[in-house]
């Protein structure tokens, strides 16, 4: 039933039945087929920072996914963020874009389409594979060998099925699936690359870097991520002695009873440093004063993308939509 009615709307929209709605500005979609935790947040992170390195200005528009905040929200305008905004009000992932410094406008907005007219420079779409009612100038997808072998909701973990990417442009692999496997679900025209998701430099909370990144002391490791069991290997193929574990649900909201438990835990565990997400930081770094009591150090461990195969084509197909657009 669900392949059904997807199959429909998406002949609809080919048909241009559904009318789609357009920007003065060039759009770029970042989607992927599957849901949750496929490293979509650094890879448009990665994209976001690709457009400033070719002096093109660019913003950004997500729905917020699980916000408390209602309508469209301006977090980031003329590059500037705005200061009474909190995460939960817009959501985590799109304040973590919001806080990197590389989106000239960051909205929050559901549904995404009716915040296309608050925009002035070219668009990245976060999440928008499925979003067919705005026009895409650039529909950029991610997969991985689980996405190709996976079956649709609710019996796998598919939004649609793998016929669905030949509508993309850009094939961004995230994982080691030979190319030929998924060029057979590719349009001809489409360029293929693929990443490399790897860990940044930690920091601190306080961007205090200090022996903790030196020494790998004993730590704890909390998230409220889809797919914590990918941080803690990351964390544990980095060379980091996780001692105990605590995860929380996807997008958690924490509370002040969550700290006093994570720290309690931490604290029984003999350890003083909690390893945690970027995601997971922007809503703990205002409880900093909380973790000080515990004498519990938060070390932040940034995950990026690196295009590692056909980065040239990607720029080149960037550019050619949004070249005039250039500082």
């Amino acid at each position: 039933m669900f392949s059904f009615f997807t199959n429909i709307r998406n002949r609809l929209y080919d048909a241009e039945i559904i009318k789609q709605v357009r920007s003065p500005f060039p759009v770029i979609s970042i989607g992927n087929i599957s849901v949750g935790g496929t490293g979509k947040t650094p890879c448009t992170l990665m994209i976001a920072r690709m457009f400033r390195d070719l002096q093109i200005p660019i913003s950004l528009l997500s729905s917020g996914y699980k916000r408390i905040g209602k309508g469209i929200v301006t977090i980031v305008r003329n590059k500037h963020l705005i200061p009474t905004i909190d995460p939960a009000t817009v959501g985590d992932e799109v304040y973590l874009h919001a806080v990197s410094g590389l989106y000239n406008t960051v909205l929050s907005c559901q549904p995404k389409y009716k915040g296309l007219a608050e925009f002035t420079t070219p668009i990245l779409i976060d999440d928008g594979f499925q979003h067919r009612k705005i026009y895409r100038d650039i529909d950029i997808v991610l997969i991985n060998s689980k996405d190709l072998h996976d079956e649709l909701l609710p019996i796998g973990r598919l939004r649609e099925s793998q016929s669905a990417l030949s509508r993309a442009d850009i094939i961004i692999c995230t994982d080691d699936t030979p190319e030929e496997l998924i060029r057979n679900y590719m349009n001809e025209q489409a360029v293929f690359a693929k990443v490399k998701i790897h860990m940044g430099t930690p920091y601190t909370l306080d961007k205090q870097v200090d022996t903790v990144l030196i020494e790998k002391p004993p730590i704890m490791a909390v998230a409220g991520i889809a797919n914590p069991e990918r941080f803690l290997q990351t964390l544990l193929d980095n060379g980091y002695n996780v001692q105990h574990t605590h995860w929380f649900e996807d997008h958690a909201v924490y509370s002040e009873s969550d700290i006093h438990l994570m720290c309690h835990e931490a604290k029984e565990k003999e350890v003083s440093i909690i390893a945690i997400t970027e995601k997971d930081a922007v809503k703990l770094r205002d409880h900093g004063n909380l973790f000080h009591k515990y004498d519990i150090q938060l070390l932040v461990i940034p995950i990026q993308a690196e295009l590692i195969q056909g980065k040239q084509q990607v720029q080149e197909l960037l550019l050619s939509i949004c070249s005039q657009y250039s500082v």
